[in-house]
C-alpha cells in the first residue's frame, strides 16, 4: 500500500469534476486508504471549497515521493512531467477536455487539432497524445474512454463515480410533483443544435440552465417535464443524470459516452441521432408524447433511476478492485 495517495484537484473551483475528486478521496478514507486532496497550483495555499466540506477531506500539501501515488485529473497532464519519484496516474474523467474539443465550434477536426497542438508547443498536452501517457496507471470514468485508451494500448481500470448522493435520495415529490411542458437544457452544451430546434418548433417552451443558484437549478428540474442534452458526451455527464433522479425525462444525443449503453442506460428512444435526417422530426414526435402523456412515458426511465442509485455502490467495488484488489 501507498504511504499517501494525493489526488490533485484545481482549486476554488466548483465543478462536476473537482467533486469528483472529492468523492473519491472522501470513498478511499472510508475504506482505509491513506488519501488526501491536493490542490493545484502547488505553491500556494488552499481552502477547501464549502460545497465539498461535506465529504470530510484531508489535505495536503504536494509531496514527490517514492512511497506516494499522485492521481491527476486528465486536464492536468502536463503535471505528470515534474514528478520524480512517485507513482503517477490519471483518472480521466472526461476524454473531450484532453483532446481540447470545443463544443460550441460543433467538434471541428481541424481546429481541435490546432487547438491540441498548440498546447503541445507549451507543453500542456503530450506531442504522442494518450500514447505519450503509457508510463502512467490509468482510470476511465466511462466505458467510452476505457475505450479510446485501449485502441491506443492503454489498459485502464474502470472508475465511475456517482452524482451526489443528495440527487439520489430524492423527495417523493420530485417525481409526482406537478409538471409544466417545458423542456430545460444547458446552453454550455450543444447550443448550436438546441438553438435550431428553438428556431424550429417556436410552440415549445424552451429554458436554458444559466444564471441559477445550486438550489434554483433542483427546482427547476423538479417542475419541468423535459430536460435536453444534445452536445458531446465528455464522460458520464452529471447533468442528465441529477435531471432524471429528480423526475423530468432525458433525451441526449448519441454522441461521446452516450452512446455507451454502459455509460448512459436510458432506453434508446430518448437517444437521438443529431445527424439523421429525420431527427427534428423525431425530436418534435418525442416531445409531444411526453408532453400529452408524462406519467405513462416517464416510467420507462425507471431503470434508468435505478442503477443511477446503484451507482454509489458500483463506486465503492471499483475502487476495492483497483486498489485493495477486491
Amino acid at each position: 500500500m501507498f504511504k499517501k495517495i494525493l489526488v490533485v484537484s484545481p482549486s476554488n473551483l466548483i465543478t462536476g469534476g473537482p467533486e469528483a475528486l472529492h468523492h473519491l478521496v472522501h470513498e478511499m478514507r472510508i475504506l482505509g486508504l491513506p488519501a488526501y486532496i491536493c490542490y493545484y497550483p502547488f505553491n500556494e495555499r488552499h481552502e477547501i471549497p464549502e460545497p465539498y466540506k461535506g465529504y470530510q477531506v484531508d489535505q495536503t500539501q504536494y509531496i514527490d515521493d517514492s512511497d506516494n501515488l499522485i492521481i491527476f485529473p486528465e486536464t492536468y497532464t502536463e503535471q505528470l512531467s515534474r514528478v520524480r519519484f512517485s507513482k503517477v496516474a490519471i483518472w480521466w474523467l472526461s476524454l473531450d477536455n484532453f483532446l481540447v474539443k470545443n463544443q460550441r465550434k460543433n467538434d471541428n477536426f481541424f481546429r481541435e487539432k490546432l487547438r491540441y497542438l498548440r498546447l503541445s508547443f507549451k507543453g500542456s498536452r503530450p506531442f504522442l497524445g494518450v500514447r505519450g501517457l503509457k508510463k502512467a496507471i490509468h482510470f476511465s470514468q466511462s466505458q467510452y474512454v476505457a475505450s479510446y485508451l485501449s485502441k491506443r494500448g492503454i489498459k485502464s481500470n474502470l472508475l465511475f463515480e456517482p452524482i451526489n448522493s443528495k440527487f439520489l435520495t430524492p423527495p417523493d415529490e420530485s417525481i409526482d410533483s406537478p409538471r409544466e411542458n417545458i423542456i430545460l437544457y444547458n446552453p454550455a452544451k450543444g447550443l448550436k443544435i438546441t438553438n435550431k430546434l428553438i428556431a424550429s418548433f417556436p410552440n415549445f417552451k424552451f429554458l436554458p440552465l444559466k444564471g441559477f443558484t445550486r438550489e434554483q437549478l433542483v427546482e427547476k428540474m423538479k417542475s419541468a417535464k423535459i430536460y435536453i442534452d444534445f452536445g458531446n458526451h465528455p464522460g458520464r455527464d452529471r447533468m442528465p443524470r441529477e435531471a432524471a433522479m429528480l423526475g423530468a425525462c432525458v433525451i441526449v444525443s448519441r454522441k461521446g459516452s452516450a452512446a455507451y449503453s454502459t455509460d448512459v442506460p436510458l432506453p434508446e428512444k430518448f437517444k437521438l441521432d443529431t445527424l439523421s435526417d429525420s431527427f427534428h422530426r423525431v425530436f418534435e414526435a418525442l416531445v409531444i408524447e411526453i408532453f400529452n402523456s408524462f406519467d405513462q412515458i416517464n416510467d420507462e426511465l425507471s431503470g434508468y433511476r435505478k442503477h443511477l442509485i446503484s451507482e454509489p455502490e458500483i463506486f465503492v467495488n471499483h475502487i476495492k478492485h483497483s486498489f485493495l484488489n477486491k
